[in-house]
């Protein structure tokens, strides 16, 4: 069904959606994560601090497969280009040397050689970029500063906002960035540089926001039109843009921190890219209304931050923060992360939000199809039916007809009621070795009685 039918004709009012955009994937149902690569080293920033080359992202990619069956994993690379993270925006036209392989001719070859392998593994290879930050060492930062297309001061100077790698960090004005037709020149030699993209369908871009520009001025509301601009040009190449806030900025929004209080924009404001982009990491901004009214379908998210709704709504994992190839024990903390976060998200997902009952530690969504999901115990029943409990889990694994997903933590055994008229299933072990078959057990009444081992981790496929 196409996500615009989803959409009420009053929500479409309130969130001012007058162009839905059929996104290249349902987020839902894909797992959207990033990995780490490089990032300057901070002694010297003309070197690269390798974390992950080209080669280990793609063993690390064959590994999660195995885990994660019948799922379609979207990866975004973070430090892929020139000598890693957070280096040298807003260009990105150098793929990083440091990551290449051995026996291709160009770090670009490496960086495309990873794409094509990575389908091989229901996986999809992208780019953590960023359209907001510039900085002084960049190719075409003068040519920035010539166009007015980065922030300035009532002095009509450039306004270095942040620090980061030990660099001055100014911020684009995406008024000036997109008249000058600099947004477009840089988007088009990006596609030039790596042609997949188009194919890929989707990039992540950090830090999307909004600021001030005082000479001359340009208010946020402004921005936020020339934002949607670009986010619509890059749509018209066929690619989704996914980003890292929930953005509602409004005018009494400052440029900077106050008293080193990070910048922060405003809950009850109207989210302002519904419709335009289709997830991002953190969704701490939005309120219980709007989790309730606007679908997962049309904007979703990873973990709320500091939000007790990741006990309940749960959310996309992360990924960089786990699969990491100097870490002996990732692959265990990716498969817990998988089966007790990324599993019930799917799920739940696939029912309609009612309502937000309760508060902090009594809080709990109300679902369709008779699903309620806790704070308290981390539960989820169905029907009064247990399917969740803290770190131990048997639920629906919804990218498979038929299937059932099993875990625990410190280990279990009890009673599954699944309401199938199934006589048997198989049982089938999941590692980053893949699937292995355990037995076929015979089914009685839709009961299943099953032991966990500790850390263990199961697919149960009805037969």
């Amino acid at each position: 069904m196409s996500i615009t039918n989803m959409i009420s004709a009053e929500a479409k009012m309130v969130y001012r959606l007058n162009d839905i955009y059929d996104y290249r994937y349902d987020y839902t149902k894909t797992m959207m994560m990033k990995l780490a690569l490089a990032y300057p080293e901070p002694t010297d920033t003309s070197k690269s601090h390798v974390l992950m080359t080209f080669e280990q992202a793609l063993e690390c990619i064959k590994k999660i497969d195995a885990m994660t069956p019948y799922i379609t994993k979207i990866y975004y690379l973070v430090g892929w280009q020139y000598n890693g993270h957070d280096d040298k925006y807003p260009d990105f036209f150098e793929v990083n040397k440091a990551l290449k392989r051995k026996e291709d001719e160009t770090a670009r070859d490496s960086l495309i050689w990873l794409y094509e392998e990575a389908k091989k593994y229901n996986s999809v290879v992208s780019l953590h970029i960023n359209f907001n930050d510039a900085y002084e060492d960049a190719p075409s930062f003068e040519l920035f500063k010539k166009n007015k297309a980065l922030i300035r001061k009532k002095n009509s100077q450039p306004d270095p906002i942040e620090k980061y790698n030990g660099k001055a960090c100014y911020k684009t004005c995406f008024k000036g960035y997109w008249e000058s037709g600099l947004f477009k020149k840089q988007i088009d030699k990006l596609i030039e540089l790596l042609p997949f993209l188009p194919e890929c369908g989707t990039v992540h871009v950090d830090n999307f926001q909004c600021y001030h520009n005082y000479a001359p001025r340009v208010t946020i509301a402004e921005m936020q039109d020339y934002r949607r601009k670009m986010i619509d040009y890059v749509h018209k190449k066929g690619i989704d843009i996914t980003s890292e806030f929930t953005y509602k900025e409004d005018e009494s929004l400052p440029n900077k921190p106050f008293l080193g209080i990070p910048r922060d924009h405003h809950s009850k404001t109207q989210m302002d890219t519904v419709g335009l982009i289709p997830a991002s990491w953190w969704c701490a901004r939005m309120t219980r209304r709007e989790l309730i009214e606007i679908s997962p379908q049309l904007y979703t998210g990873g973990m709320y931050r500091n939000k007790i709704w990741d006990k309940y709504l749960y959310g996309n994992m992360h990924g960089e923060d786990i699969v990491k190839v100097d870490d002996s024990n990732w692959e265990q903390k990716f498969l817990k992360e998988f089966a007790t976060v990324q599993v019930p998200y799917h799920f739940l997902c696939t029912k309609k939000r009612l309502k937000i009952k309760g508060f902090l530690f009594t809080e709990k969504c109300i679902f369709s199809d008779g699903v309620v999901s806790s704070y308290f115990n981390r539960k989820i029943t169905q029907y009064g039916d247990v399917l969740k409990e803290k770190n131990t889990l048997f639920m629906p694994y919804v990218h498979k007809e038929n299937c059932y997903f099993a875990y625990s933590q410190k280990g279990d055994e009890r009673i599954w009621n699944i309401k199938t008229n199934k006589k048997s299933a198989k049982i089938y072990n999941v590692s980053s070795a893949g699937l292995s078959l355990i037995n076929t057990y015979n089914i009685k009444n839709g009961i299943v009685h099953l032991k966990i081992n500790p850390n263990q981790a199961l697919l149960i496929e009805l037969l």
